[in-house]
Formats: C-alpha cells, structure tokens, sequence
C-alpha cells in the first residue's frame, strides 16, 4: 500500500512537470496575445462586417504611468470571421476575455441587430455583462476619439453609463446578456444607449464668439478641462467628450425610434432605482417672475398596475417622489433652503406635471413603436392570462393608461 502512494505520488509529479515545461500550464504569451478591451462593429458598402478592436498597450515607466491603445480592424461576412481577419493580419491571437464594452454603428440601423451579437452572446469569449452602446454615427470613430477623461476612449465611455453609486441615473444601461433577454422574449424588445460625441474644444469656442471674447469660461465647469479639452501636458488627450442620455429602442432587433433624455429619466424611474437622480425644472413662475430648480431624488416608488377585463386593458401608473431642491437661481438669497421645510407648491405643482407628461409621452411611445420595453405583455401573460389569447397580438394599440405622479420632500 505504502509503496503504490509513492508510486502515485512519482507518477502525479511526472505530470505536473510534462504540463509545466511543455505549455507553461496553458498561460498565454502576453507578446503573442491582444488584450482588448472594446470592439466596434460596422457594416462595409458591400454588406461585409467591419470589427475594429480596441487594444490596451500597458506602458508604465517611471515617467509615464498612463496605458497606449492601438485599433486593429478585420473584415469578414461574418463577426466571427473579421476577428479571425485580425489575428490573421496582425499576428495576435484576439482575446475577448477583458473586453467590456461592444460598440455597434448607426448602419445598423435597418438591419436585424442580433445577427451582430448573437456571435458575443452565444460564445463563451465574451461576458454577459459586457456593455452594448450604438454610436450616432461608426463604432469605428469611438475607439479611434481621444478624450479627456483617458486615453482608452472605451474606459471613458464606461465611465459615463456605469456611472458610480450616488451619482445621476440618466441612462439607459443594456449589456449582452438584456439586450438578447428582451430580444428573445416574447415581446421582442430591447433597448442600447445612445452615444453621442460632444467635442468640447468646439462648445467653448461657440460660447466664446457668444461672448465676443476669446476667453475659455464657457465650460469650464465640464471635467474641470476648461478650454483646453484635456490637449495640455503630453498632448495625448483629446476634445471628445460623450452624452448617453437618448436610448435607442429595438424590436425584434430592428431599430424602430429613440427615447429623448426626458423620456430616458421617466424609463429608468419605472424600471430602476432612481434615488440620487437629480433633474432640472426651468422657468417655474413665482408671483411675477420665473426660476430655475434642480432637484434630488431621496426614494422613488413606481407601481405599474395592469388591469385587464373583457371590455379593455389599462395600465395604472403612481409614482411618489421624494425629493429635495439642491439648487435655485432666484436673485435674493432665501434663508428658509436651509432648514428642513416642505417642498413649495409652485415646485410641487411643476415637478409633478413636468413628471406626468414624460411617463405619458413615454407610454405613447411604446404604443407607437410597438416596442414593449414596460413589458406590459409579460405582466398580461403572468397575472391576466385568461384574457391573454384576447389581447396578445394588439394590446399596445388597445391599452388605454392613467398617470399619478405625486412629489413631496424638503426646500
């Protein structure tokens, strides 16, 4: 017995050493590999996939400690074959392990957008979580843009919708694993970010000639840039800078219209946690003048009721807020925004209608589009379904709705 555990125990080490000096226990040469950490996917005039990749060139030293991106581009009339395109024209074998964000073109805007990602969803290369975005214009230009924020363009455009835990809850956020959820559901709806490049160097040079001056205050307050755009120093950076806040939405994979931020805000206030949102009310009239208030959201407690019998469906939406002014522009300073005092009624009253008609433009929007991305048919199938044969293949264009919003808080 004893001699058969050495033996074990010789022929177990034997292994190991065969595995460590004939494949370095199957790690990956870093100098043969691309760590990417973002692609694009554009469609070519004669219908071919474009995927550029986006690579981290890690190139710390002791007077730089900032990391170098490079793009690699491959086509193919398939996702999977223009990133084998890469490897064959690059010599680095593409892992898609670290990337974490996939950026599709405008182009497909006509086009059944599953046939680009059912590739990412259904291989084991890429995350669930990785982010999806549509760019306004090619996928391509968001990776080559240099912004202030990094160098790795793809690291700022994270930065933007996965936004920290306190901070604004402004977009639409979608990742592979929700955007084929909705694709493959019965409803078919699904929904991506929209981003769009703001070049800041331009803004400030549109505010300057406003002013009639050269001076470079007009944004300053944006990243803390000022007029530069982030250009100073090594010269790296650049002016792009992004705006997430439109959402596009899919049916069946096909894009069928957008949501404005407005409707984005009343989109995530139903369907997310929405504490610690801040949204602006302009021009509020008080007595003889007007005023402009941001709030913050302390708690926000949305309920989308469906009822349903045999002579129509309606969808009851309440939504209470709570919330707080954290900002006014009124001329005179009012001691009282520092005590704990109810929230004024022309505040109210304001919120609460501007509130209303975001939800009621945004329920029409779905029954325009025919994009079920409430998912009123999912709660039909679940809790109404004997009146689900009724009422499956029209109910967005028979559903009739009612919108309660009710905000309270502190001055």
């Amino acid at each position: 017995m004893r001699f058969a555990k050495i033996k074990f125990a010789f022929f177990a080490l034997a292994i190991v050493f065969l595995l460590f000096f004939s494949n370095d226990f199957g790690l990956i040469d870093i100098e043969k590999t691309a760590i990417i950490t973002a692609v694009a996917v554009d469609i070519t005039e004669d219908g071919e996939y474009k995927v550029t990749a986006q690579i981290a060139v890690p190139e710390a030293t002791d007077t730089n400690t900032e990391n170098q991106r490079a793009q690699i581009s491959g086509k193919g009339a398939t996702v999977g074959a223009a990133i084998k395109n890469i490897g064959d024209t690059s010599g680095w074998f593409p892992q898609l392990c670290f990337c974490n964000l996939i950026a599709v073109g405008n182009g497909f805007s006509d086009y059944n957008l599953i046939k680009v990602l059912d590739y990412f969803s259904k291989t084991l290369r890429v995350q669930d979580t990785a982010l999806i975005v549509m760019a306004e214009e090619d996928g391509e230009e968001l990776l080559k843009l240099a912004t202030p924020l990094d160098n790795i363009s793809s690291f700022a455009l994270q930065k933007i919708i996965l936004k920290n835990a306190g901070l604004n809850r402004d977009v639409a956020v979608s990742d592979i694993k929700s955007f084929c959820t909705g694709y493959y559901s019965d409803a078919g709806a699904s929904i991506l970010p929209v981003i769009k490049v703001v070049s800041q160097k331009k803004e400030n040079e549109n505010a300057s000639a406003e002013n009639g001056a050269g001076g470079t205050g007009g944004n300053s307050g944006n990243g803390g840039n000022g007029g530069n755009g982030g250009q100073s120093g090594s010269g790296a950076k650049g002016d792009a800078i992004f705006n997430a806040n439109t959402t596009a939405l899919f049916l069946h994979g096909v894009k069928v219209g957008e949501l404005d931020e407005n409707l984005t805000l009343a989109f995530n206030a139903l369907t997310k946690d929405f504490s610690n949102t801040t949204f602006q009310l302009k021009s509020v009239v008080m007595g003889t003048g007007t005023e402009n208030f941001l709030l913050t959201v302390f708690s926000c407690n949305a309920d989308k009721k469906l009822e349903v019998s045999a002579s129509g469906i309606t969808l009851k939406v309440c939504v209470d807020i709570y919330a707080k002014i954290s900002d006014r522009n009124g001329e005179n300073t009012d001691l009282d925004f520092v005590k704990n005092l109810p929230m004024p009624y022309y505040v109210k009253e304001r919120a609460e209608k501007d509130f209303t008609a975001y939800i009621e433009d945004l329920i029409r929007t779905a029954k325009t589009t025919k994009c079920d991305f409430l998912d009123i048919k999912k709660e039909l199938y679940r809790k109404h379904y004997s009146f689900y044969h009724i009422y499956k293949n029209d109910y967005l264009e028979r559903l009739t709705f009612t919108v309660k919003v009710n905000f309270s808080g502190q001055k």
